[in-house]
């Protein structure tokens, strides 16, 4: 079977640090919602027993079982008891990394729907979204693809509406942050300030982006302000030479903005002139992506 699929990015309009388990791991209470920046697989599933043979237009990333995709295709493999078949496959990155988009999360995930559809629906959803988890945190959220409120450690997902009219634009600076620096800055967080998901939720509904935006915080952005001066000297960038509010998704380091549609093209236009040594996308938000 040839296969060409996307996989999605995502942002969060919030994102609470709620309590640090005594496993290392951080419950999390925080939206998201998927963008239409995208990842391109394309490739093809053999008849035959083999390997996975990942290729890929960016350098730096692993083609072998390091790979999210790779530990994908054996977990599936071993979880259902089928023969693993021999898959060639070319990932082509448009989703920049250490960015807080979720790119590899969103290719584990879209790839994992592949694989199990292939074997005519092998898994339930349930299953899925275990297999999904097992192997990343962002993982089950792609696996759903749909404006959520999600908690726990990724795994508590309830949909939410979003009727939100309005552009996104990204911006992904030329550095990127490490998650495990990001989570380990916010366990020293003194006064946090706390997202009003409730609210954010209720102006995503109402197509209020005043209500949204005035309730957003991110827990691990306000860590990163304390110790990143790369994060401290962008954001202020952003805010003097761009106008507008901006916000980091997830992790960091990309941040964006709401712009009205009719001033999208515009407004990407002169923030490209004024960050020349930064990444910058046009996106919507998707009320769901299926491949």
């Amino acid at each position: 079977m040839i296969f060409d699929i996307k996989s999605n990015a995502k942002i969060n309009l919030g994102l609470n640090v709620t309590e640090l388990l005594p496993n290392g791991y951080h419950l999390l209470d925080m939206i998201m919602i998927p963008i239409s920046l995208s990842d391109r697989i394309s490739g093809e599933i053999y008849d035959s027993i083999g390997d996975l043979e990942i290729k890929t237009d960016t350098a730096g990333i692993p083609t072998d079982k390091r790979n999210i995709l790779y530990k994908i295709y054996e977990k599936f493999y071993s979880e259902s008891g089928i023969s693993p078949h021999k898959i060639s496959l070319y990932l082509e990155k448009v989703i920049p990394h250490e960015a807080g988009l979720g790119g590899g999360s969103s290719n584990g995930a879209f790839f994992l729907k592949l694989l199990n559809r292939y074997h005519g629906d092998f898994f339930p959803m349930e299953k899925l979204l275990q297999i999904g988890k097992s192997i990343g945190a962002d993982i089950p959220f792609f696996l759903i693809n749909k404006p959520a409120r999600v908690r726990g450690i990724g795994e508590e997902i309830e949909l939410i509406e979003n009727n939100l009219d309005m552009d996104i634009i990204v911006i992904k600076p030329p550095f990127g942050v490490s998650t495990a620096l990001a989570y380990k800055n916010v366990d020293n967080l003194q006064n946090k300030k706390y997202a009003d998901i409730p609210s954010i939720i209720k102006g995503l509904k109402e197509n209020n982006l005043k209500l949204v935006e005035n309730n957003i915080e991110n827990n691990l952005e306000q860590g990163l302000l304390q110790v990143d001066t790369n994060i401290v000297d962008f954001r202020k960038i952003l805010e003097d030479t761009c106008g507008g509010r901006f916000f980091m998704s997830g992790s960091g380091s990309a941040y964006y903005t709401f712009v009205q549609r009719h001033q999208s093209k515009e407004k990407v236009k002169a923030m490209k002139e004024h960050l020349q040594h930064c990444r910058v996308y046009l996106c919507s938000g998707l009320d769901e992506y299926i491949y």
